[in-house]
């Protein structure tokens, strides 16, 4: 019989060394393995599903058993164990719309919305509507705000679908006649849009993403990061395989360097920069103002 051995990194959390040791086993070339350690793990969680409802049942029939209940679903290794048997006070649908509600809030600087259809066998269908405004918004940034509010309040949710297509927007339930409001200028407002996750940028390192037609270059210079039109000052060229030492980038074709920490000034010709993009990393996802695209064509006609 083949010796399963698996490197697991100390940082990692008791659920993913678990995640990590399930998919080793899964990849064992030997059926007969893979069958006795299923049948070892659906075991134990058959046992412990047992003694864990039990304890919750004991617990409920107490005069303050809801409020033990409670402060032992605060604790957050307490409520991710009782997730996954099940055993959570709120079932999993309420803990969905919980978590769309908040997903909302960003939604709405988007101009789009979202809807829960059904949740069958662990999986959330859902719907995405969209007005004028969502039209040249990426699918993936809605996704990942959605997403994110999800994996952070239903861990025990096995995947997400979506509809294929984003429905028009809902009319409001209720419409309210106020006076009129003179108008504002918003053209100056700036709105962040969520890009990537703060960790998949590497610790000094580079990271090119294209998003709204706009392709962006991210450095990340001592865990902060700056956030660049990818294109050199000096030729427009992109700065894909560009260096970065010091929070000093230097281009690959002219050898031009440029500041990262000084919104992309140019230590080789101060009359060139970098074009610096408004960002901001809010629950460890990296959001940028992005330009328009008569803003886009001047920065690359300096």
């Amino acid at each position: 019989m083949s010796e399963i051995t698996t490197e697991v990194a100390e940082e990692t959390t008791a659920f993913d060394q678990l995640n990590i040791l399930l998919e080793s086993i899964e990849q064992h070339p030997e059926e007969a393995v893979r069958n006795h350690v299923r049948a070892l793990v659906y075991t134990l969680l058959d046992l412990h599903h047992g003694a864990l409802q039990r304890i919750v049942e004991i617990v409920s029939a107490q005069p303050t058993g809801e409020k033990i209940l409670q402060e032992l679903s605060d604790d957050e290794l307490v409520q991710a164990v009782l997730m996954v048997h099940e055993l959570m006070a709120q079932p999993l649908e309420t803990r969905i719309e919980n978590a769309l509600e908040i997903a909302r809030e960003q939604l709405k600087i988007y101009g789009a919305d979202v809807e829960l259809i059904e949740v069958k066998n662990g999986v959330a269908q859902l719907k995405l509507f969209g007005g004028a405004s969502t039209a040249n918004v990426s699918t993936t940034i809605l996704k990942a705000e959605i997403e994110h509010a999800l994996h952070e309040h239903t861990p025990d949710l096995l995947n997400v679908e979506y509809e294929d297509t984003i429905a028009p927007t809902r009319p409001p339930k209720l419409v309210q006649i106020l006076p009129r409001q003179p108008v504002q200028n918003t053209a100056s407002k700036e709105f962040f849009m969520a890009i990537i996750r703060a960790d998949q940028v590497p610790d000094n390192g580079l990271r090119v993403v294209e998003t709204g037609g706009i392709n962006l270059l991210l450095c990340n210079v001592a865990g902060t990061i700056y956030t660049f039109q990818n294109a050199c000052a000096e030729g427009n060229l992109p700065l894909d395989e560009s260096i970065l030492e010091d929070g000093v980038l230097t281009c690959p074709c002219h050898g031009y360097q440029f500041d990262a920490r000084q919104k992309g000034r140019c230590l080789t010709d101060p009359k060139l920069r970098l074009e610096a993009l408004p960002m901001r990393v809010e629950n460890d996802v990296v959001k940028v103002a992005l330009p328009k695209e008569d803003e886009i064509n001047a920065g690359t006609n300096h």
